[in-house]
């Protein structure tokens, strides 16, 4: 102890500087990260806006007031165009014919946002978002496969706000099937169902869904220990938490997720599913393709035992690619 009060103190200054230096490399590493992120999310706005078309006959932006919803011919449209759809849509909410416009979401919409009946989808969406009659306006914003994203700005009555303007926006996915249209709203943009197994020696993971927001992303993994041993998949470390990436080495780390309150154990032979959130804002153009576990422990009761956890080695990191 005194041999090591004698070498810090003689060397205080260095020791200082060297720590200042890391910590200094760190948080630069964690700007350059950030900006990265944010040029990529700019970047593919921009690719999306050069990309926009019209298509069945429908504008990159187009304003529906009062007058082209409030009549009856409306609920009478087909749904074979976005702007068919949308006018259909709005006039149920306005109207207050909730079981209709609850009909016209995808099923994947009223699974991801517990819309598990029209009611519910009344109190908590119709209520919140029409709490009187609404106008709105419409822009493309991507295109992927089936599904169309676009803003949508809604517009409340003027005379029923005192003349008072205001506005609200979401993102809402038109999904084109058999010709016709459906609805995500509430910037819920659409749900991939992976349901994929990889294997890793003692440990398999498989990706069930993605749900995709406007601002993040949900993934149900499933994961299954066929080791002799408990292991812990993720510790309550923030160096130790699951995150996602992509070509470019942007990292999209957990939120809000039980994998950021407790430890994630796995006794021998058991399984587990866990439904992680991560801070990955949807993009065409810049998607995450590995999720990454980057320090499982391999013997959780042994880890426990030992005195300086943060140097134990009997570890192992398991990269999923999955796109």
């Amino acid at each position: 102890m005194n041999n090591f009060m004698r070498f810090f103190n003689k060397n205080q200054k260095n020791i200082f500087l060297a720590t200042a230096v890391v910590i200094f490399v760190i948080l630069i590493i964690v700007i350059l990260n950030q900006y990265y992120i944010a040029q990529e999310e700019n970047n593919q706005k921009i690719a999306q806006d050069k990309q926009l078309t019209t298509e069945n006959g429908y504008s990159n932006q187009e304003n529906v007031t009062l007058d082209n919803i409030e009549t009856e011919s409306v609920k009478k449209l087909n749904n074979n165009t976005i702007e068919n759809t949308m006018k259909k849509f709005v006039s149920y909410c306005n109207s207050g014919d909730y079981v209709q416009a609850y009909n016209m979401l995808t099923d994947d919409c009223k699974e991801a946002l517990k819309y598990n009946d029209a009611k519910t989808f009344k109190e908590y969406y119709i209520d919140l978002r029409f709490p009187e009659k609404q106008e709105y306006s419409l822009s493309k914003w991507a295109v992927e496969g089936d599904n169309a994203v676009y803003l949508v700005t809604f517009n409340g009555d003027l005379l029923a706000t005192g003349g008072e303007k205001y506005s609200n926006e979401e993102y809402y996915t038109f999904v084109k099937k058999d010709n016709e249209y459906k609805i995500n709203v509430n910037n819920y943009i659409y749900c991939e169902n992976k349901n994929t197994r990889y294997v890793f020696d003692d440990i398999d993971v498989k990706i069930g869904k993605i749900n995709r927001y406007s601002k993040y992303e949900e993934m149900t993994i499933e994961i299954k220990n066929n080791s002799q041993k408990t292991i812990a998949v993720t510790t309550n470390d923030a160096g130790n938490r699951v995150y996602l990436t992509n070509t470019k080495g942007a990292i999209y780390s957990s939120i809000n997720s039980v994998l950021d309150e407790q430890d994630l154990i796995l006794n021998a032979g058991e399984t587990k599913e866990i439904t992680v959130k991560f801070n990955k804002l949807y993009s065409v153009a810049n998607k995450a393709d590995k999720l990454i576990f980057p320090k499982i422990i391999l013997d959780y009761e042994d880890y426990l035992s030992t005195h300086n956890r943060t140097a134990y080695s009997n570890t192992t990191t398991i990269t999923v690619q999955y796109n």
